[in-house]
């Protein structure tokens, strides 16, 4: 049972404009609406404000622009993906992205995923997925939480 749970992982497919994420579930708090409680005044282009989810302000970021990736805005709803941060920043629980569809779940074996591209300053590594048309992004989501706390915009809790 112990080498079973080695060799599957419970993933989500999760869209971008151009390129798609593979996230672990146990990443993702919720996905939920797309709406921002607070623009941002400042800060990079890729933050975009702060998200207001169970009575907390979540750092909002578009992963997109954050990559390099300026392509027109997808024709449909964006939507909220809630992630648990993983850095250890005290007070900071989730950060949020803008993505533009609805995840799929997947179960993943060893066996079906490829790597095909090492790791970039945004993502972790580039796989490929045995029945999957295009490539998967893992991202780097330590890094991310630490470019947001450099950048000053992560609130932290009192």
């Amino acid at each position: 049972m112990a080498s079973d749970a080695l060799e599957t992982l419970n993933g989500l497919i999760v869209p971008l404009r151009e390129q798609s994420l593979l996230l672990p579930n146990v990443a993702v708090a919720e996905l939920v609406g797309f709406r921002l409680s607070q623009a941002a005044n400042q800060g990079p282009d890729w933050f975009l404000g702060w998200t207001l989810w169970r009575d907390q302000q979540v750092p909002m970021v578009d992963l997109d622009l954050l990559m390099g990736d300026a392509a027109d805005v997808p024709d449909v709803q964006p939507r909220t993906l809630i992630l648990n941060a993983i850095g250890g920043t005290p007070g900071v629980h989730f950060i949020a992205l803008r993505v533009w569809g609805i995840p799929r779940s997947r179960k993943l074996q060893r066996a079906d995923v490829t790597a095909t591209a090492s790791a970039t300053e945004w993502t972790l590594q580039q796989v490929s997925l045995s029945d999957e048309p295009e490539d998967l992004l893992i991202p780097d989501l330590q890094a991310l939480e630490q470019a947001l706390d450099q950048a000053g915009l992560l609130r932290r809790a009192s």
